[in-house]
């Protein structure tokens, strides 16, 4: 993943960027974000960072335009002002930092793609302008975008792309008197182009192989021969002997162990790690993670255990030990977390979870609580409803009622599962209180959509 030319910035990049990945499949979307925007601001011009950043960003509103919240608009001015603020006075960095902080807000903003295109462009980073204009188009409608567009595919001298902006144009401003010329004057770019374009490209090719051969001393390739004999083991080891602080290698070495589920190994080289940079909070993350991974594959193998032998109280106990290690574990690991980043709803959310795992439920009720001030509608409605179940454990029925009402006005209409977990649960609390005729009023709700769901048929006919 690095190679000895990298900078330290270039490297520290690739650290966040694997963080990031890391996270990004387990679905923890916000840290994920945040790795992935710090490798972005190290990197700008990085578009495999970028795109990797847009993609999370987009998967938290299930890649749904849709799902993005009507008032997000307003939400953004604000930001986008500071944003080009920062582009006019030449902190072109600091406004696409700024952009993508409007992009969290919705991944789709074709006002932030515009102003962080002008600041990429304005950087010289014309590439990355075009990949700007280019991840929104397909949700824009105004005509002034599209030129600015076709405007910087033309700097870019991608011809096609440019006309099919000015076709755009014309589709939605059918009276744009300068659409037909612009089309004329970039195709006619492009056919010049062209006519010189197969002899250039074979005199560069020739020129860059000549180039190549004489800056590769014999010594280098020499090198280079025996680095592609090592195995990526062997590299990685190699570069942490020479760098015991180069984070990146220890995770991309755990990575490989992982890999083949050697997880022992995998702690043992993040240990390491942790030794030499103690102070780096994503290697921690990783650490932890391998070691609940460690833990619930024990757990595992243990649960088939007491399976096997049912009449064996030894192997029991050794479950139950291990997972009452698992749980002491996760609680100490996401209270680190939440720590660290206690502006991150799904971590309140995540913790929430494994504190009502383990009956804790006051605990959890307050980081449920701390998770329901999402901007996610998804994880705000799975937030309240946790919180209901918690009030449910903890006998305070008509808090949890409130808690499922709430979360039930959030539901977009073809929410069908939630509508039928909550409707259930509310006729559940309302069982709890006495209230029959309410508890058949919601059980009706999750029939109608699926009688078969969990025990709500049996429920209805005692209830009739």
């Amino acid at each position: 993943m690095s190679s000895e030319s990298d900078s330290p910035e270039v490297q520290k990049a690739k650290t966040f960027f694997h963080y990031g990945n890391d996270a990004a499949q387990k679905s923890n979307f916000d840290y994920a974000i945040m790795n992935y925007r710090e490798a972005c601001k190290l990197v700008p011009d990085n578009m495999v960072f970028r795109q990797a950043l847009r993609g999370v960003q987009r998967k938290k509103f299930n890649n749904d335009p849709k799902q993005v919240g009507r008032l997000v608009g307003m939400t953004n001015q604000p930001i986008l002002i500071k944003a080009k603020s920062a582009r006019s006075k030449g902190k072109h960095p600091e406004a696409l930092d700024l952009c993508e902080g409007a992009f969290l807000n919705n991944p789709w903003d074709v006002g932030a793609a515009r102003v962080a295109a002008e600041a990429a462009e304005q950087m010289g980073l014309g590439a990355l302008a075009q990949w700007y204009v280019e991840s929104v188009q397909g949700v824009a409608k105004d005509a002034d975008f599209f030129r600015f567009a076709a405007g910087i595919h033309e700097n870019n001298e991608s011809w096609a792309k440019a006309i099919a902006c000015w076709e755009q144009v014309k589709k939605l401003n059918p009276n744009d008197q300068d659409v037909n010329r612009k089309i004329n004057a970039l195709s006619a770019a492009g056919t010049i182009k062209r006519a010189g374009l197969d002899e250039a490209l074979d005199h560069r090719a020739a020129q860059a192989q000549a180039a190549a051969e004489t800056a590769e001393s014999l010594e280098a390739k020499l090198e280079k021969l025996k680095q592609e004999q090592l195995s990526p083991e062997q590299r990685l080891v190699k570069e942490i002997l020479a760098d015991p602080k180069a984070t990146h290698a220890y995770v991309e070495l755990a990575d490989l162990y992982r890999q083949r589920s050697e997880l022992e190994k995998a702690e043992k080289v993040l240990a390491k790690g942790l030794k030499a940079n103690p102070d780096d909070a994503g290697l921690m993350q990783i650490y932890e993670d391998t070691q609940i991974s460690r833990l619930k594959r024990k757990i595992d193998s243990q649960t088939r255990l007491v399976q096997e032998r049912p009449e064996d109280t030894g192997v029991k106990v050794k479950l139950d030990e291990l997972t009452a290690m698992l749980d002491k574990y996760e609680v100490h690991a996401f209270r680190r977390r939440v720590k660290l980043h206690p502006e991150e709803s799904k971590l309140h959310y995540e913790l929430g979870l494994i504190l009502a795992r383990t009956g804790a439920h006051d605990e959890a009720i307050a980081e449920f609580q701390q998770a329901r001030a999402t901007t996610n509608p998804a994880l705000k409605i799975q937030a309240l409803y946790q919180i209901g179940l918690s009030f449910e454990a903890n006998n305070a029925l008509k808090l949890a009622d409130r808690n499922y009402r709430e979360a039930l006005k959030l539901l977009e209409a073809e929410d069908e599962e939630n509508f039928k977990a909550l409707h259930y649960r509310l006729g559940r609390v309302a069982e709890g209180l006495g209230n029959n005729e309410a508890a058949e009023e919601h059980y009706n709700e999750v029939a109608a959509k699926d009688y078969s769901y969990l025990d709500v048929a049996q429920r209805l006919r005692r209830l009739t």
